[in-house]
């Protein structure tokens, strides 16, 4: 049996910790809204781009860290409540 740890690069090291920062945050948010469903969607979103992203394409997924840390930042705010989700129509 091998019980050597996995060994992360530091970018999945960087995206398992915005992946925590999303939850936690998101949970508290949850308490205060019991309705909302913030972290649903965020384990939606991390598996989507796991699933849809290649591991090798570095520049997209260094971009997409950028965006969810301001993402993060925005979910962070007192004043911040919910969202809403917009999916445009497929022709």
């Amino acid at each position: 049996m091998n019980t050597t740890p996995i060994r992360h690069s530091g970018l999945q090291k960087a995206v398992l910790s915005l992946y925590r920062s999303f939850l936690r945050v998101s949970n508290k948010k949850e308490m205060d809204n019991p309705s909302s469903s913030i972290s649903n969607y965020i384990k939606t979103q991390f598996r989507l781009k796991a699933t849809t992203i290649q591991k090798r394409d570095i520049n997209k997924i260094e971009s997409l860290l950028v965006k969810g840390k301001r993402q993060l930042e925005q979910i962070q705010d007192p004043e911040f409540s919910g969202f809403a989700v917009f999916t445009p129509k497929s022709k």
